[in-house]
């Protein structure tokens, strides 16, 4: 139990569990105890520096499986030790339901601070991988769920986490829903700030372009909104598929997009054209790469695209005279005849 004593004893000393602990890390290489301050050293081998705490990565077993031996042996009326311990626990593995329930429980007994709470899960979220974590993400949702009352929502604090461990983490799905739950439950009637949400998303997917997540929560956003933008939106869509060839989530996004514009008979014709256009090298000198690979993908997702919205237009009664086109990349010569 060393280890882990060190541990609670780093995390109390430093006040780790609040907002003057600003970075929780794990480490792969750690430095000797004698090049660290001489008031960090009693900690080694953790490592604590000012406001930051490092756990060897090699350490990482030991430490969880201490911390549950202890776990176990605690009573339930000592509140002390079962916040401290499963504070530790989750601080090392966030998605731990038993011990992320039991901390619900205590909040509701009224022995564990909320606003130091969500302090720690920000703490938790400094480590990349843990950003991911579904467990800790649903643990803040209910926290103001449950606590709404009580609690001040700063949703420019809770946009800013948002943001952060979406770069931290790519495809953060979990980040991306949360925001997405803080958007429909505070901000549903502010269409300004809904509006700013939709022009920085599309910022942030022009340089995250292969982020599913992103895409999803703008298709959020664009339902919410109800844009009548076709021709902002498709131009903006056009220009990142010229420029970043052979990425298939701008695809994806293309499709959504016709859901949204089938009844256009000028968008339908757009799309067609556009497709010419890519299988014609018409944009190849505005794309920000020529490989080989990419211009074959490139055209690839324009032809299955082209199948794709061809489908649709059939579905919903349009004439469309580019069908022939696509059939290179159909399953069998007669699909589109069989989908009728």
């Amino acid at each position: 139990m060393q280890l882990y004593q060190k541990l609670c004893k780093a995390i109390t000393e430093n006040e780790i569990n609040t907002k003057k602990s600003d970075e929780l890390g794990l480490l792969h290489i750690i430095p000797e105890a004698i090049e660290l301050p001489l008031e960090s050293q009693i900690y080694y081998p953790l490592i604590v520096v000012e406001s930051k705490l490092g756990i060897s990565k090699k350490d990482l077993s030991l430490l969880l499986k201490e911390a549950h031996n202890y776990y176990i042996t605690v009573t339930k009326n000592n509140y002390h030790d079962l916040e401290q311990v499963t504070r530790v626990m989750i601080l090392l593995k966030p998605d731990n339901y038993t011990a992320m329930n039991r901390r619900k429980e205590l909040i509701l007994s009224g022995h564990i601070d909320l606003k130091q709470e969500l302090a720690l899960i920000e703490l938790i979220f400094t480590i990349p991988k843990h950003s991911k974590s579904s467990v800790a993400w649903y643990h803040r949702q209910w926290i103001y769920t449950h606590f709404n009352q009580l609690l001040h929502i700063d949703i420019a604090n809770e946009f800013k986490l948002c943001t952060v461990t979406s770069a931290a983490y790519p495809r953060n799905y979990y980040s991306w829903t949360y925001r997405y739950w803080i958007l429909k439950t505070y901000c549903i009637n502010n269409i300004p700030l809904l509006e700013r949400e939709y022009r920085d998303t599309r910022h942030w997917i022009e340089t995250n372009i292969s982020d599913y997540s992103g895409f999803q929560y703008l298709q959020q956003l664009m339902g919410l909104l109800k844009l009548d933008t076709e021709d902002i939106h498709m131009k903006w869509l056009d220009q990142l598929i010229i420029k970043y060839p052979g990425h298939e989530s701008l695809w994806c996004h293309r499709r959504f997009c016709s859901h949204l514009m089938i009844h256009s008979p000028n968008y339908c014709h757009s799309q067609h054209e556009f497709i010419s256009n890519i299988l014609n090298d018409t944009f190849k000198d505005q794309s920000l790469s020529n490989t080989t690979d990419d211009i074959v993908l490139q055209k690839e997702f324009a032809l299955r695209f082209g199948l794709w919205q061809t489908l649709l237009e059939k579905r919903n009664k349009i004439n469309n005279e580019y069908a022939t086109l696509y059939l290179t990349v159909a399953p069998i010569p007669d699909f589109l005849n069989i989908q009728e």
